[in-house]
């Protein structure tokens, strides 16, 4: 096993763990009603049951796991002159160094998407918390860090792609 196909992997199964970690954790942390939006002086204006976020977030982490996985095994099934890759003559000649890559950018995909989850729920349970007031603190990382984990996944097939394959592949 290729040490990519081995990280994408325990980063997939550390994701769903963190995810079921922030899942629980952020339930029995939250009140009965979250409050999901505050005004300038950190004063809820909305709030949704905990319930609810709850049912939402197994919902998202259901249909991303099992959406990305059945796109994932269809794509094994397409015709090596169908795929619209860089340089096709020498990816048909590594069909299967091609589905190692793809399958590896579903994963990574499909665990940055967990990642992105967990963490936003870990936030909401931060901002809940009524032992101490509200800091920017709290939120301010999770947007940027959002963004840089999806533009490293949804980059990194291009630029994989555009890369010959290695010879022992």
């Amino acid at each position: 096993m290729k040490a990519g196909t081995f990280f994408v992997r325990v980063w997939r199964i550390l994701s769903i763990a963190g995810f079921l970690f922030a899942l629980f954790n952020s339930y029995i942390s939250y009140p009965g009603d979250v409050v999901v939006r505050f005004d300038a002086a950190n004063q809820p204006l909305q709030t949704i049951e905990r319930e609810t976020i709850f049912y939402i977030a197994v919902a998202i982490f259901l249909i991303n796991n099992t959406l990305i996985k059945a796109v994932s095994r269809l794509f094994l099934r397409l015709p090596t002159a169908s795929i619209p890759v860089p340089n096709p003559d020498i990816w048909a000649t590594h069909r299967s160094a091609l589905n190692e890559i793809v399958s590896n950018w579903f994963l990574a995909l499909m665990a940055a998407i967990n990642t992105i989850l967990s963490l936003g729920l870990i936030v909401l349970s931060l901002l809940n918390r009524g032992d101490r007031p509200i800091q920017a603190i709290d939120y301010a990382w999770l947007l940027p860090l959002s963004t840089g984990i999806l533009v490293v996944v949804l980059a990194a097939l291009p630029i994989r792609l555009f890369m010959k394959p290695d010879d022992d592949e």
